[in-house]
Formats: C-alpha cells, sequence, structure tokens
C-alpha cells in the first residue's frame, strides 16, 4: 500500500525527522522507561554519614555489575536499571562489609534502601541484611506493578497480559469494547485499549512496551500482542505526575518483556479451553450449550549466549478457537421479517433472509518475540527485540450497537511487526543515557458477512453490511526517544524529547454501502425507512501524523522521607493539512512523598498535572475523506428516506441521487488538544514486611475531548469535527497488596466514584447541537463499585507431615489461583429509533420523553476466574 502523504504534510515530517536528530543531543522518550532505580543512604550507628563508601549493585540473572560511591550527603543512586532482583554490597574502610541479600527491582520503581555499617572492631563479618520492606517511600503517586508468577499462574482469557489490567486499583472495564477476548486480534470495529482511568476514554490511554510506545494510531487499542511467557512485568497507573509521562490524558501500563540469563530456562505449554468447563453466554438462548473449543500451545527458552555478556530469550504462541456465536433476530418476528426480505420492494438487498440461532466462528492467532541483551563493559548496555503477532478472526467481529443478525457481523484480518532496539549509557554512576528506536507497521482487514445496505430496526435488530466493517489500513510507527538523567547532590535531574512518525494508508468505508433506519417493525415490514445515509466518493485517505515531547524534571530530597518531584512538558502533535495545531500544550507535574519518620509504616502522597493526549486517526480520517471534494454523504429522512429507498430497493445506490445537497465533514477552525487535569492525594502504610495498604483520592477533569457536531442542526448536515466534550472523575480506591511470601500474595482492590461527561467516544454527537449542556450525565465509563480480588497460592505440601506420601507427592507444586470481580451496573442510554430531530445525528442521540442522558443503569456484574 502506497504512502501518498499530502505534500504540506510531507514538509512537516521532512523537518520534523531533521528537528528529532537534533533533539538526540537532549534526553527521555513520550513512553514510560522500562526500568527501575535504587537509591539511598549509608550511615553509621551513631547515624552520621558515610562519605565515599562503596556500593556494588548486581543483578542476580545476568550478573551485569554497577557501581556507585555514597556522596557528601551520604547518598547513593543506580538509575536506569534493568528490572530483575539485585544484591548490594557496601564497602568501606575501618567498617564492617554489608550485603544485602537479593530483592526486586520492578519497571517504573525506586527501591529505597537505608544501610547502617557497624565498625569493624564490633562485627568481624559479614554483615548481611534483609530485602527492601514493601512500602514504596520514595512514589509519589500509587501504582502496581504484576509480573512473575502473578501473571505466569494465574487465569487469563486467551493468555493476553492486558487482562491483568483490570485487577489494578482505580481501573474499569471501557464501555462497548470487545478487545480482551483476542490478544492479536481485532473483534471490535472500533476497539479501543479496553479500560478507562479517571472517568476518561478507553482511546486516551499510554501502552507501552520495552519503553516505546505500543498505541493504535487509529483506534487507541493495543497493536502488537506479545505471549505471556515473554511478558516479565507491567506496572499499571491511573495517577502518575512524573513529567516522562506523556501522549495521553488517561492511564498508563508500561510492559517490559523478558531478557535472558545466565540460567538456561524453557517451557512447554499447552492450554485449552472447552464449553463444558465455562460459564454459559447468557445472550445465547439456544438450549443447546454453544460450541467453544480452544487449543494453545506455546514454547519459550531463554538463556546465556556469552555468560554475564550476551543473552537472548525468545517465545512462540499459537492459537485455534473453534465456537459458536448466536444470530439474534427474534423468533417471534422471524418469518414476518424473512417473508418481507423475499418482497420486490427488498430485491436491492444483498440480504434475503436473517438467522436466529447458534452460527460457525473461529479465530487463529499466532504470536512470536525475540530479544537479544548485549552487556559491553559496566558502561553499555546494548538490547534488541522483534515482536510478530498474527490475528484471523472469522465471522464474528461486532459492528453495531444494537440486536445484530449473523449478516451485520464480519471478520478481521490483523498483522503486527515491531522492531526495537535500545542502548542505555552509564559512564558515572552520577549521569546515564537512555535511546531508544521503533520502527513498526500494523494492518487490520474487515470484511462484513454480507454486502449492500445496513437495515437497521432499533432495538429490534440489525442486517445486512455493518456501516464500519469494510475497512483496510495500514499503520507505519518510527519513534525515536533518548534521555539523560544525573544526580547532583540531592536532585536527580532528568529531561528529554522524543519523536513520534506515524504514516496511516486507509479505506476506511464507513457509510458507503449505505444505511436505512425503520423506526418500527411494521416500516420495515412496509419498507418505508425514516432515515437513508450513504457516502459516496474515494474513501482511500493517506494521513501524516507526527507526536512530539519535549520534558524536564526535579526530584529532590531535602531530607530523609521527604521527596518532592518538579517538572514540566511540552507535547505537540503535527496534523495533516487542514487541520490547525495547537501550540498551547506545556503541562506543568507536581509530587510529593512524606514518610514523617525514618522507620514510620506509612507514606503520605499528592500529585496533580495537566496531561495532554494525541488525536485518533479514525476521528480525523472522515474530514479528509468526506470534505466534499474527495467524498460526501447523503443524508435524508421521512419522504427522501422512503423515495431513496425506493431506487435502492434495499440495497446500495450506484450514485448520488440526483439534487440532493451533500453532508461534508470539516475540522474546527480551533483544534486544540485533548487533555485532563489530575489531583490524586492518598496514604499507603505498611502492614508488616510484605503486605501495603493504600487508599488514594483522585479527581480528573478531561477537556477538549473529541466529538462530532452539525453545525446547521439540521439537513443538509455540516458535520465539524471539533474538540469541545468534557469529562469529570471523583473517586477513591482501597488496596490490599502482598507480595509473594510464604507461598502467598494477593491483591485485592475497591474503587468507587462517579464519571461524568457529554460524550462518551468521539462518534457520540448532542441531543441539541446549539445546547451542549443538555447531554452532561453519567459516562459511558462509569461504574460507582467494583471490586476486583485476586491471589496466588502456592500448598505448602510440606508442612502436611501427616498427610500420606502419595497426596503430598501428587499436590507438590499445585498453584491455586482465583480472579473474583464484583461490579455495580454500568449506564444505559434511553435513545429514539429515529432522527426525531432532524439533527443528521447517527448514531442516532434523539432520547424521547425529555429524558436525561444515560438515566438508567444494568445490572450488577459477578464473575469468578480460577486456575
Amino acid at each position: 500500500m502506497g504512502w501518498g502523504p499530502v505534500l504540506g504534510v510531507m514538509t512537516k515530517f521532512s523537518w520534523a525527522c531533521l528537528f528529532a536528530i537534533f533533539l538526540e543531543l537532549l534526553a527521555v522518550a513520550q513512553s514510560p522507561l522500562p526500568t527501575g532505580a535504587i537509591q539511598g543512604s549509608v550511615r553509621d550507628s551513631t547515624g552520621a554519614v558515610i562519605v565515599g563508601a562503596r556500593v556494588t549493585a548486581t543483578q542476580q540473572d545476568s550478573g551485569a555489575v554497577r557501581m556507585a560511591e555514597s556522596d557528601e550527603t551520604g547518598q547513593f543512586r543506580f538509575g536506569s536499571l534493568a528490572i530483575g532482583k539485585y544484591s548490594l554490597r557496601l564497602e568501606q574502610q575501618g567498617f564492617t562489609t554489608v550485603l544485602v541479600k537479593p530483592f526486586l527491582v520492578s519497571v517504573g520503581q525506586t527501591v529505597v534502601q537505608n544501610i547502617v555499617m557497624k565498625p569493624a572492631e564490633v562485627v568481624t563479618s559479614l554483615d548481611v541484611q534483609e530485602q527492601p520492606e514493601a512500602l514504596e517511600t520514595s512514589a509519589t503517586t500509587s501504582s502496581v506493578a504484576l509480573g512473575y508468577d502473578r501473571i505466569e499462574e494465574t487465569p487469563a482469557q486467551n493468555r493476553n497480559y492486558l487482562n491483568f489490567v483490570l485487577v489494578a486499583p482505580a481501573v474499569v472495564p471501557s464501555s462497548g469494547s470487545n478487545s480482551q477476548r483476542s490478544a492479536a486480534g481485532v473483534r471490535n470495529a472500533t476497539n479501543d485499549s479496553g479500560f478507562s482511568f479517571g472517568g476518561l476514554r478507553g482511546r486516551n490511554n499510554s501502552l507501552s512496551i520495552d519503553g516505546v510506545d505500543n498505541r493504535d494510531e487509529t483506534t487507541g487499542g493495543n497493536r502488537v500482542a506479545v505471549g505471556l511467557e515473554m511478558v516479565q512485568e507491567f506496572r499499571v497507573s491511573g495517577t502518575a505526575v512524573g513529567a516522562e509521562f506523556g501522549g495521553a490524558a488517561g492511564g498508563l501500563v508500561n510492559m517490559v518483556t523478558r531478557s535472558g540469563t545466565n540460567t538456561w530456562h524453557g517451557d512447554w505449554t499447552f492450554f485449552t479451553q472447552n464449553e463444558l468447563f465455562n460459564a454459559r453466554n447468557p445472550e445465547a438462548l439456544s438450549p443447546a450449550r454453544p460450541r467453544f473449543r480452544r487449543y494453545q500451545p506455546g514454547t519459550s527458552i531463554n538463556g546465556p549466549i556469552r555468560k554475564d555478556r550476551t543473552f537472548f530469550s525468545t517465545a512462540f504462541e499459537q492459537e485455534w478457537e473453534s465456537s459458536q456465536e448466536w444470530s439474534e433476530t427474534p423468533e417471534d418476528l422471524l418469518d414476518s421479517i424473512n417473508a418481507a426480505l423475499l418482497q420486490p420492494k427488498y430485491s436491492g438487498s444483498a440480504t434475503r433472509s436473517v438467522e436466529r440461532g447458534l452460527f460457525p466462528a473461529g479465530s487463529a492467532q499466532s504470536e512470536f518475540s525475540f530479544k537479544a541483551n548485549h552487556q559491553v563493559g559496566t558502561a553499555h548496555s546494548l538490547s534488541a527485540r522483534y515482536a510478530f503477532s498474527h490475528s484471523r478472526i472469522s465471522h464474528d467481529v461486532q459492528g453495531v450497537d444494537n440486536f445484530a443478525d449473523r449478516s451485520a457481523r464480519g471478520s478481521s484480518l490483523t498483522t503486527d511487526h515491531s522492531w526495537v532496539a535500545g542502548w542505555i549509557y552509564v559512564p558515572t554512576p552520577h549521569f546515564v543515557s537512555d535511546l531508544r528506536v521503533q520502527i513498526a507497521r500494523r494492518t487490520v482487514d474487515l470484511s462484513p458477512n454480507a454486502q449492500g445496505a445496513m437495515l437497521e430496526i432499533p432495538g429490534v435488530l440489525t442486517l445486512g453490511q455493518s456501516f464500519r466493517l469494510d475497512s483496510a489500513r495500514t499503520e507505519d510507527h518510527y519513534e525515536a526517544a533518548e534521555g539523560v538523567n544525573f544526580t547532583a547532590g540531592s536532585h536527580q535531574l532528568s529531561l528529554g524529547s522524543s519523536f513520534h512518525g506515524v504514516r496511516l494508508s486507509s479505506r476506511l468505508a464507513n457509510r458507503f454501502g449505505g444505511i436505512l433506519v425503520f423506526p418500527t417493525l411494521g416500516d420495515f415490514l412496509r419498507g418505508t425507512p425514516d432515515v437513508f445515509i450513504q457516502a459516496f466518493g474515494d474513501p482511500r485517505t493517506h494521513l501524516t501524523t507526527i507526536p512530539l515531547g519535549f520534558w524536564l524534571q526535579d526530584r529532590w530530597q531535602p531530607h530523609p522521607g521527604l521527596t518532592l518531584e518538579a517538572g514540566l512538558r511540552y507535547d505537540k502533535q503535527l496534523l495533516p493539512a487542514g487541520f490547525s495545531t495547537s501550540n498551547r500544550n506545556l503541562a506543568p507535574r507536581l509530587g510529593m512523598a512524606w514518610r514523617p519518620r525514618n522507620n514510620a509504616p506509612w507514606v503520605l502522597r499528592a500529585g496533580a498535572g495537566l496531561f495532554f493526549d494525541r488525536y485518533p486517526l479514525a476521528f480525523l480520517n472522515d474530514a479528509v475523506q468526506k470534505n466534499g471534494l474527495q467524498g460526501f454523504e447523503q443524508y435524508l429522512a421521512g419522504e427522501g428516506a422512503a423515495q431513496a429507498f425506493g431506487l435502492s430497493r434495499g440495497g446500495s445506490l450506484a450514485a448520488p441521487i440526483p439534487g440532493v445537497s451533500p453532508s461534508i465533514y470539516r475540522p474546527d477552525s480551533d483544534f486544540p488538544t485533548t487533555y485532563s487535569l489530575k489531583f490524586t492525594a492518598g496514604v499507603e502504610r505498611s502492614l508488616g514486611q510484605d503486605t501495603t495498604l493504600t487508599a488514594e483520592f483522585s479527581r480528573v477533569r478531561g477537556f477538549h475531548l473529541p466529538r462530532v457536531r452539525n453545525l446547521t442542526g439540521s439537513l443538509p448536515a455540516l458535520y465539524q469535527l471539533e474538540q469541545t466534550s468534557r469529562s469529570e472523575y471523583n473517586g477513591a480506591s482501597v488496596s490490599l497488596n502482598r507480595r509473594m511470601s510464604k507461598e502467598l500474595s494477593f491483591l485485592v482492590a475497591y474503587n468507587g466514584g462517579r464519571s461524568w461527561d457529554d460524550a462518551s467516544d468521539f462518534d457520540e454527537q448532542p441531543l441539541d447541537p446549539f445546547n451542549m449542556r443538555k447531554d452532561w450525565a453519567h459516562s459511558r465509563q462509569h461504574q460507582a463499585h467494583r471490586l476486583a480480588a485476586s491471589a496466588l497460592l502456592e500448598l505448602p505440601v510440606e508442612e502436611w507431615r501427616g498427610a500420606p506420601p502419595w497426596l503430598r507427592d501428587a499436590l507438590e507444586h499445585v498453584t491455586l489461583a482465583p480472579i473474583l470481580t464484583l461490579g455495580s451496573g454500568r449506564p444505559i442510554n434511553a435513545l429514539d429509533s429515529t432522527d426525531i430531530f432532524r439533527t443528521g445525528a447517527y448514531p442516532i442521540s434523539a432520547r424521547p420523553f425529555e429524558l436525561a442522558r444515560n438515566p438508567f443503569f444494568s445490572r450488577s456484574t459477578a464473575t469468578l476466574d480460577s486456575r
């Protein structure tokens, strides 16, 4: 597929490339780095600081060594450490050598170690100290790291690590998304990330792998899929305020792939699911249990190429799924609808009958990853990773928010490639440089189960070609991010920049097949639609966008136990010709963590900041594709729709109707960037060495969220793409987290809050285009209460001395891993069955009886997954 970008955008692209090369002299990434840090202090038994103590950090798996010395304040720090277990060794003349047992450094975590060295004449042997407490005393906002046994042993639908995001605090499933059933595939035409933070949309989140962006620029979903055996760890946060976090107004998910070690390790896995062991799908009303068979073999291996220097890790997983899905035609209406479709007035429809019952569906997907790491002395760390995923989903891609006949669904074909390289340079203990680059390609093809026009009876049935399921697109990503961090006394300074060029070549033929809306079943049987919509022209588009990011930050510890964080970030996104670019994107960030006393069991935290987002390309595409020159829509209502039906006979028109004025799309001349304003405050308390209890309050306000609005308020429509929607969230989360100790770990997270907005996605048009305040109501992302509890228990059979030997042998290495989720109901909108106010809104936004938006709620839900 050719590039074909417009000349104006190519000029921007060329200048931006040159500018990005210059920025390599600066410093960190738009995506959060996939590393951790260790910092601490060295004192003697009287509390006096020890200057010049030699501190050696050794990674247990690879043997990599980093060295530092305590400064004049007794402080030391190791930044940009590869995640994993580390031991510390501290040496100073006149003092006993201290050895700290191996402890885990997680992604995005700063582990604090305050060391007390004893005089050599008091202790003549090694002073061995235990691993640090679980309390994170320097983090200015709360987050949770998930990895290792927590994700390897606990249940995950089709072994997708993103399923585990929903066990974290302060997150809810995004409304309408069906993305988590398939790791590599697309099961919903408008897939987003699958989760919502702070009441914002599922398209507003940051998804990164190994420090580079992994967000689908068209829809906001995930790109390349990585098998679970290749996932080392990931961190989830909805309120992080560090200036390095940019390009997303919502939360962040930062995943790190597994690296090889000095020890050879390999796995062969086989997972299967069968309908006999699954809960029934409540939407499938057949007497027989729907078929569901999934087979998922996989293998992985990692180890040394050269001990202590060069390592590799690779994994491959394959999945086959054979299932039955449910065609939702109402049983008592089946005969009458089919009889109508056979009449001459529907002779143009490609769908000549509908079905009720089960129909076959299936999928196949592959995931492959290879990663290599090389250590050059103690100063240089090199890494390279290639990831590939491929998915084919047959006949069950969702395209409409209505009861759907089999004909209204479709298939998808998705392929992702991602090449990533990194170089960490540590010339001195006080200076770290981190460079990362990525080249990636994503292709997504959607094909409908039927051709021709889509026929919709709202609240009853949709049949025919779904208006969103005829598309093909290719995204190419070019990303570079360079960062430096350096320590000066009690200050940790960092500054950075990033460049991310995205080219989209697409054929998003939304509405080109035609849409006919029948307000009632009687209207359908008579062949009298109330709304007709069809797009005409060339659906092919070529877009280029370039997000740029710059930031600087200072983390200051004026005295032990107090961390102050202040940063400033600037984001700018270059857009295709015709779109204005906002320059008012300066984002200050502030954070604080305070431990009142050195050994106090609790930490107080607070943070605030602005967070600028990016524009989803699916939103921008209409203004390029249907601008009145390349293409347009014809929208007819009432008698006009009935006349169009008479010409099409239920099918697609080959040419526009003469004399009908076009409806077109254009961008607002003022096109500010989406951003959120976040404030968070909380407390974390230690409950022993391995368990913490965290409570956090968050207030998040979203501004300039994208939406479409008809400027004329009537027909023909002039649809304006604008950044005028807003959202607001107030909520609190409480979590109880125990790291693995004595064969047990668990995470229990409760979230309670309220989310409001005036549009929950960019295609949700207002009831009244001239008074959008009427739409301010509960957001579709709202969930008042949610509880997620996950645990991992390794049966302590060695303590069952009274049990028979055969029983102990049988239960050895047996692990129990349940996940329980309870959630209150989600908002449901009350919509009319047609565009009664003739505002040109589709999907329909008209509400009857002057009802507020989203006035009703679904039932509460409870799910239990166990393994």
